[in-house]
């Protein structure tokens, strides 16, 4: 997913995230799974295995060089009630 793409998809709603709060992850945009949120930094949002960029909800992973713009990435996650 390019940044413009999913600049559509981010909002401020992913800062105000905490622990135990329901997510939902969507791979490739399409493919939808509910997370629970495991962990929050500064930066970051982690639930399980895989880890979010807390500002655009972009998944970030190194082996697979993805990230929050100006990477791509396949996955991205929203606030369940979004």
């Amino acid at each position: 997913m390019s940044s413009g793409q999913l600049s559509k998809h981010c909002g401020s709603s992913l800062v105000q995230i905490d622990v135990g709060d329901a997510v939902v992850r969507y791979l490739e945009g399409e493919l939808r799974m509910t997370l629970t949120v495991t962990e929050v930094t500064h930066d970051r949002i982690i639930c399980g295995d895989w880890e979010f960029d807390r500002t655009t909800g972009a998944e970030i992973d190194e082996v697979l060089d993805w990230g929050p713009p100006p990477k791509s990435t396949g996955s991205y996650i929203v606030k369940e009630d979004s």
